[in-house]
């Protein structure tokens, strides 16, 4: 299969399943008799976007042309995609651009790490959700962040290590959060050959991520709280905030850090001894 009919395979792919998960009910359709499946049929949905059925058959198999804008457009008010959704399609149905080159860190970056004080836990990550450079106290926090033979990877942790799932107190969550992060990454390179290997590999050796990656679910937090229950020094609650690195695609920073005075800001102090 070609880089291009990658692209449009999983474009394809996208309309569907946004399609099946959106009621004829939720966009002014009468039900007109018993249906087999659930969400939307192809013809009401290419009419709703004003577009042929044949075309809408052909995107959905990967056989049509690249959409234009205004298609895109229409396609995303039809299926009443969310902003996060609209940029993933959009993405999708790019121009081939030339191979992804190996990811560098970008020097904003570190500098924007370097100036988080302690006992702020602080990484940078990749677009594919390789973890590039953290500080102590993220090492201290998270017992995968260390030095090996392949760089740590936040997805790959969350459902291949079983720490994973003792320090996450809300475990299902974070790991329908890393699949959402992971599928948007496939939007701007889903003919990327190490993220495809890294799908593979967790489809191997994961039932939990096999459930979660065919839903294409799409999701983009930028600050919230998470409950832990590390090994060391037991439950705390610590409130995150993840910035995009400057001038570096798809980088991001993320922080976590505890209200001071209190018992999880405590124990985060003691992580660092």
């Amino acid at each position: 299969m070609t880089r291009q009919s990658v692209r449009a395979h999983e474009l394809g792919a996208f309309l569907r399943s946004r399609r099946t998960l959106l009621g004829p009910g939720e966009v002014g359709l009468s039900v007109d008799g018993v249906r087999r499946t659930s969400g939307l049929r192809r013809e009401e949905t290419a009419r709703l976007a004003g577009v042929s059925e044949g075309y809408y058959v052909r995107l959905e198999q990967g056989r049509a042309p690249h959409p234009s804008a205004s298609v895109l457009g229409a396609l995303a008010r039809a299926l009443r995609l969310s902003d996060a959704e609209r940029e993933h399609l959009f993405a999708l149905a790019e121009e081939i651009r030339p191979e992804p080159e190996p990811e560098v860190l970008a020097s904003g970056a570190r500098r924007m790490l370097e100036l988080l004080a302690p006992p702020t836990a602080a990484y940078v990550i990749g677009r594919r959700s390789d973890v590039l450079l953290w500080n102590d106290s993220a090492a201290a926090l998270f017992g995968h962040l260390v030095d090996g033979p392949r760089r740590p990877n936040n997805v790959r942790y969350v459902f291949t290590d079983p720490e994973a799932k003792e320090i996450f107190v809300d475990w299902a969550d974070i790991a329908s959060d890393s699949v959402a992060h992971l599928r948007a990454a496939t939007g701007h390179r889903p003919d990327d050959a190490e993220l495809t290997a890294l799908v593979a590999e967790l489809h191997e050796v994961s039932p939990e991520f096999r459930r979660l990656w065919p839903a294409r679910e799409l999701r983009r937090k930028v600050s919230g709280r998470k409950e832990l229950n590390h090994p060391v020094v037991g439950r705390m609650s610590l409130d995150y905030e993840v910035l995009t690195a400057p001038a570096a695609t798809g980088q991001r920073l993320v922080a976590y850090a505890a209200t001071p005075g209190t018992n999880s800001h405590v124990a985060l102090r003691r992580l660092l001894g």
